[in-house]
């Protein structure tokens, strides 16, 4: 302390001050040192990337804000989802509400499909799809993911098109990979629907997304796990990483090809992954082992397996906690940068389509304009126009550049046809000791005499032989159309005689045929046509004495077909009804050695109809009833008699063993689904057992009916449903049979 001259002490007054000064300093309030900001970043990893739900579950339990989200793939997802605004029961509730069988499907699911698409799918239920549009060529990716669009549309609806990621009421990142450039590709503005596509568009499952001049996939297959993403961004102090796909590293190599891919595949991205984790201060991995990454039926354990991959970090998580108050101030202000209703579209425009085309479609959306957005009832409308087949995939977004916003509706056609070539290898033994094996196809294409019109051409190779072709051109909109074809074919039909096989025959029906009828667009259609052919049924095993059938034949039909079901194999639920009736105005003669009889009457009528239906018990379960039955109304038919025997039509007999001019067969049975590919989108087996009680006969009161029980297994594969089982009958016959392809609603 300096002194003064002359020795004097300072003043008193001086003194009291400055002490007082002193004594005030500590009491001033120190200001809080402000929370680290905290960045997540979530991996990629299918289903197992449900574990991020978990996660999020628990740093919202104990308080600790996230101020910045990235992810990759189905980290993607779910980061953008929390995003939005959603918390983690929201995303778990979203998560719930998703039938992953339909979301991972290679095509719109049965019931959305229109009524012809239907009819192809029946016949041809395999995956055999191929494009005829400059060759011959495989679609791009397993499955155009029109259901993810749909998922990723409704997630971001409320949002502008072109939003700022960081603000969402979550900063977002996510990554793609760019198959040109062979770079990553960081998400940061945009339409958010369009960044999530990408993210998850996985090679060789989903159909890669072109943005400008890129191509983009997965991000995980450069970066599954983008750290280094959040903490780029500068919007993080602490980077908080959750690896879902660490112990797949682990796996010990296998002496599959396949596997060894694979496993070449995972070694890239883990290499990517690693750096990427360079930037994490905290790396969270769940116990994942024996989870794979299509168990998507397995959503709520994966939820609580990253749930307690956070609580055992507790200790390291924890001190990023804040104060109940605080974290109420945080949520409240994240909830108020969310749009709290869904936008009410102005107006209806759609794009990808010729200007005819997209005034049809923006007519038929219009009622969806002028209230807010029904995402379910927009959903169903654009499934509808995929399940015509004409469009791989839809997606809409709301843009309000023009101030008010627009529903824009966006179709894509697919790049490798039309014309496109289903098909279908069918095998049998239920003719005899030996396997009849058929490879078929059909050729579908589109406005081929016309709008809305359709060109198909059947054929088969192998034990039948197949060739036909159909025009179907509709009359105006009305759901009217006319149906001119050509067909011929040649298969062998066996013959019994008291219950003894003795011979075979040949049948080599051709002629031509037309139709007009009218059709809903998805489960309704109803024709009259006109047929004239020429019949031959000519011994081909057996006593060369047996007579033949030679001649012309000429028939008026009504047909009337309704197809209520979710599927085409084992539905979940539905009814299928099919009914026709024949006016016969000319029958081929039978040929014995001394002449040519008419063994069916010129004015024979002939009708019959089937029925199944299907019903849901449980999640697994499906009892179902199917019914069918034919009559010649009095009249004896020979040449066109009904034919019982085969799987569900009296099983305990080989096809064609019971024939007569009437027919009646009934089935009541239960299936049980016992397995899953890939959630059900590539396939179910299951298990089952039924009842068939049935005949056929000339008078009912001479008519002896059969009872039968059968059991058997079913896939549902990627090449058609695989059906094997036994039949046994109260009377001692039974049969043990196998086939590949259709085998119900025949």
């Amino acid at each position: 302390m300096r002194r003064l001259q002359g020795g004097i002490p300072p003043a008193p007054w001086l003194l009291i001050a400055l002490l007082a000064v002193g004594a005030a300093a500590p009491l001033r309030a120190q200001a809080p040192p402000p929370r680290p900001r905290i960045g997540l970043a979530l991996g990629g990893g299918g289903a197992r990337g449900f574990a991020h739900i978990g996660v999020l579950h628990w740093l919202e339990e104990h308080r600790i804000p996230v101020d910045v989200v990235g992810g990759t793939s189905m980290g993607g997802l779910i980061g953008g989802a929390f995003a939005t605004g959603m918390t983690a029961d929201d995303i778990h509730a979203l998560v719930d509400s998703v039938d992953w069988a339909a979301v991972l499907a290679p095509d719109t699911p049965f019931i959305y499909k229109t009524f012809r698409r239907k009819e192809d799918t029946r016949a041809f239920p395999s995956r055999l799809n191929f494009g005829l549009k400059g060759g011959l060529k495989l679609p791009n990716g397993l499955s155009p993911a029109q259901q993810v669009d749909l998922l990723f549309d409704r997630v971001s609806a409320p949002f502008a098109s072109d939003v700022d990621f960081n603000a969402l009421p979550t900063p977002f990142r996510c990554v793609a990979t760019d198959l040109r450039k062979a770079e990553i590709v960081v998400f940061d503005s945009g339409w958010l629907a369009s960044a999530l596509r990408s993210t998850m568009a996985i090679p060789g499952v989903f159909s890669p997304v072109e943005i400008g001049d890129k191509v983009l996939v997965d991000g995980g297959v450069l970066n599954n796990v983008p750290a280094d993403v959040v903490r780029g961004t500068g919007l993080a102090d602490r980077v908080i990483a959750v690896d879902v796909g660490a112990d797949l590293a682990l796996k010990k190599t296998s002496d599959s090809i396949f596997a060894v891919l694979g496993e070449t595949l995972d070694v890239m991205m883990r290499s990517g992954t690693r750096r990427a984790l360079e930037a994490a201060d905290l790396v969270l991995i769940p116990n994942l082992t024996g989870v794979q990454t299509a168990d998507f039926g397995r959503a709520d354990e994966l939820m609580q397996k990253g749930y307690e991959a956070a609580d055992a970090r507790a200790e390291a998580l924890l001190p990023y906690a804040i104060s109940e108050t605080d974290y109420a101030a945080w949520a409240a202000a994240r909830q108020a940068r969310r749009p709290a209703s869904m936008p009410a579209p102005s107006h209806i425009t759609v794009d990808g389509v010729s200007a005819g085309e997209a005034m049809r479609i923006a007519k038929r959306l219009a009622p969806l304009a002028g209230r807010p957005l029904d995402a379910d009832e927009l959903d169903e409308e654009l499934l509808v126009l995929t399940g015509s087949g004409r469009y791989e995939s839809v997606t809409y977004r709301l843009d309000d550049s023009g101030g008010q916003p627009d529903l824009v509706v966006a179709l894509k056609r697919p790049e490798h046809g039309p014309p496109f070539l289903s098909l279908a290898l069918d095998l049998q033994n239920t003719h005899s000791s030996s396997v009849a094996a058929t490879v078929r196809g059909r050729v579908l294409m589109f406005d081929v005499a016309g709008r809305g019109s359709e060109g198909r051409l059947d054929f088969g190779i192998g034990n039948t032989l197949l060739a036909s072709a159909e025009l179907y051109r509709p009359l105006g909109r009305s759901g009217l159309f006319v149906a001119p074809r050509v067909f011929a074919s040649r298969h062998d039909s066996p013959v019994f005689s008291d219950d003894e096989y003795v011979a075979e025959y040949r049948d080599s029906p051709a002629g031509a045929a037309i139709d007009v009828g009218v059709s809903t667009a998805l489960r309704f259609e109803s024709r009259l046509g006109y047929t004239v052919e020429h019949v031959s049924k000519d011994v081909r095993i057996g006593e060369p004495s047996l007579p033949n059938v030679n001649g012309r034949q000429r028939y008026v039909e009504a047909l009337a077909t309704y197809d209520g079901q979710t599927g085409p194999i084992i539905p979940d639920r539905g009814t299928y009804v099919k009914a026709d009736l024949r006016r016969f105005l000319e029958v081929p003669g039978i040929l014995t050695p001394e002449r040519t009889v008419r063994a069916d009457p010129d004015d024979l009528w002939s009708g019959q109809a089937s029925l199944s239906w299907f019903h849901s018990i449980g999640r697994r379960g499906r009892l179902f009833m199917r019914g069918s039955g034919g009559s010649s109304f009095g009249d004896t038919a020979v040449v066109n008699a009904f034919a019982l025997g085969g799987p569900f039509d009296l099983g305990a007999f080989y096809e064609g063993q019971l024939r007569g001019s009437n027919y009646a067969v009934a089935n009541l049975g239960y299936f049980h689904e016992v397995g899953r590919l890939a959630e059900g989108a590539l396939g179910r087996l299951f298990v089952g057992t039924w009842l068939d009680e049935g005949t056929a006969f000339e008078r009912l009161d001479t008519a002896v009916f059969h009872t039968n029980a059968s059991g058997g297994f079913v896939l549902e594969s990627p090449i058609g449903p695989i059906f094997a089982g036994a039949s046994v009958d109260v009377d001692g016959h039974y049969r043990v049979y196998f086939s590949l392809g259709p085998f119900l609603n025949r």
